[in-house]
């Protein structure tokens, strides 16, 4: 068990899709590094930034101080970066916990068995954290601190075609319904090609409304908003030089 919110420099980030714990934290933990789980997918960071992860580790975990704390189970991604901060608590673990965050007051609140608990911050150590991440902004192999995601699905740029290609109208006189063929096809197998691709038209799909049989419930996205209220234009947020 670790009391993990007794600790200083703990960020809470509803920002991040994962909890991370640096591993200058997890040394002072003193737990094994056999202990960790592989992880192979990389984190990425709001600017694109990529790291690795060391392994994941589950912590039992207490949140705030007695007698309004609770006990919660967390998984943690071990990084080996440099940050002002020992750990991060994501939005899927305060999503879990009911959690409700006030970034004015420092104050995190949450429903325990009997009451409310709480977890608070400090504000002196909030703004040395704050000055140190942008110090080390600049600093090769930091990970940024807002908006941190676990992304299987990173791969390299999408493929491009090896050859040129042309574009043909599907239908003569329709310049926006076209497909494309290789430049560098023989004039023969070019020809059969586009004479298969025009025959067999009434295949090819543009709108959601040419598809037969399938209810536009399923594949029509729509806002769920009261007609009868007039739109409402947020006002526009204006952040020191820093933050953009």
């Amino acid at each position: 068990m670790v009391e993990l919110f007794t600790m200083k420099r703990i960020l809470i980030d509803s920002g991040s899709s994962v909890d991370i714990l640096y591993k200058h934290a997890f040394d002072q933990l003193r737990i094994a590094v056999d202990q960790l789980k592989p992880v192979k997918t990389p984190l990425v960071g709001f600017a694109g930034e990529m790291v690795h992860p060391l392994g994941s580790i589950d912590l039992s975990v207490v949140v705030g101080t007695a007698p309004r704390q609770t006990q919660v189970q967390m998984t943690f991604l071990v990084v080996d970066t440099p940050s002002p901060y020992n750990a991060i608590i994501g939005r899927p673990r305060l999503n879990l916990m009911e959690a409700i965050v006030s970034t004015r007051h420092l104050l995190m609140k949450f429903p325990i068995t009997f009451g409310v608990g709480e977890a608070r911050g400090d504000q002196q150590v909030s703004r040395q954290c704050y000055k140190s991440a942008i110090m080390d902004r600049g600093k090769d192999k930091v990970l940024p601190i807002a908006n941190v995601e676990l992304r299987g699905d990173v791969e390299p740029k999408r493929p491009q075609p090896v050859e040129d290609v042309v574009q043909v109208p599907l239908e003569e006189g329709n310049s926006e319904r076209v497909f494309q063929v290789g430049s560098q096809l023989g004039e023969v197998e070019k020809g059969e090609l586009i004479t298969f691709l025009q025959n067999n038209r009434d295949l090819f799909v543009w709108s959601a409304e040419e598809v037969p049989r399938i209810s536009q419930d399923v594949m029509v996205h729509k806002l769920s908003v009261d007609p009868a209220r007039p739109p409402t234009k947020k006002k526009k947020r204006n952040f020191v030089p820093e933050l953009q």
